[in-house]
């Protein structure tokens, strides 16, 4: 049988278009992850530690959304704080008696945090130089039920990449883990977004939200720049026989060796 020519040009575009359904679909490669290993420093710096300068407005603390009465609480707390550091005599903290600063505290990176990236474990480890803490956070997993969770300083933390974001969400949070003396139920859900700005700097923002406490999410950012290759984090080990909790509820540096 003789086609046409106009028959012809039909069956090839056919015979094309059959090729093309039956071919194996090519997977497209997988968008690169973002850099951000390295060793990180708050940004812009903390003022020296007898500087007497107060914190950037970066570095302070957003007053969050507490419900009544947590919030009157929590503001004569810091108003306590600043009284005693202003009379030199500190209440205890969590860290001055050795405790992690947990989630979101180990953030704050009040020393360096070294973030370490592994594709093949599927992990990104978080190492805070203070106290010598370890955050791990596993890729690309769920977030299980609270109740399933082993309540923890730091919880559970599972992460994604959402092109240039990594999203990162934990719970199971201690109870007694109290960032900034906020106080927080069970359910407290914290999510973060890690993301590099076009200047390099690294940007986390958190929003936790706990119906319990807070009337709405409670949202705020740290900031990191990142230190040179040569940087190298020290060995910190926090050693509890220092201090001690004084009769008025301040803490006190021992000046006797301990027997």
């Amino acid at each position: 049988m003789a086609f046409t020519a106009a028959q012809r040009r039909i069956l090839a575009a056919l015979a094309i278009a059959g090729a093309l359904v039956a071919a194996p679909a090519i997977a497209s490669a997988p968008a690169q992850e973002p850099d951000i290993s390295g060793v990180w420093n708050r940004y812009p710096p903390y003022p020296g530690t007898f500087s007497g300068q107060p914190d950037p407005a970066e570095l302070q603390v957003v007053p969050p959304p507490l419900r009544a009465p947590y919030l009157a609480q929590w503001q004569a707390m810091e108003q306590r704080r600043a009284a005693a550091d202003a009379a030199g005599k500190p209440l205890p903290t969590p860290s001055s008696q050795c405790l992690p600063e947990g989630v979101p505290g180990i953030m704050g990176a009040h020393y360096a945090l070294q973030i370490l990236q592994n594709p093949a474990l599927r992990q990104v480890t978080v190492l805070a130089e203070f106290m010598s803490q370890v955050r791990r956070i596993y890729l690309d997993e769920a977030l299980p039920p609270v109740e399933a969770i082993n309540p923890g300083y730091f919880g559970r933390s599972v992460g994604r990449w959402e092109g240039g974001v990594l999203v990162v969400e934990t719970a199971g949070v201690r109870e007694d883990v109290r960032y900034e003396d906020i106080p927080h139920s069970p359910a407290m859900h914290v999510e973060e977004r890690l993301h590099l700005r076009a200047d390099g700097i690294l940007a986390d923002d958190v929003t936790i939200t706990d119906p319990q406490y807070l009337t709405a999410p409670y949202r705020f950012t740290f900031l990191y720049k990142r230190e040179p290759a040569s940087y190298r984090i020290e060995e910190y080990v926090c050693d509890g026989d220092r201090t001690v909790v004084g009769t008025d509820g301040s803490l006190e540096m021992k000046t006797e060796p301990t027997p």
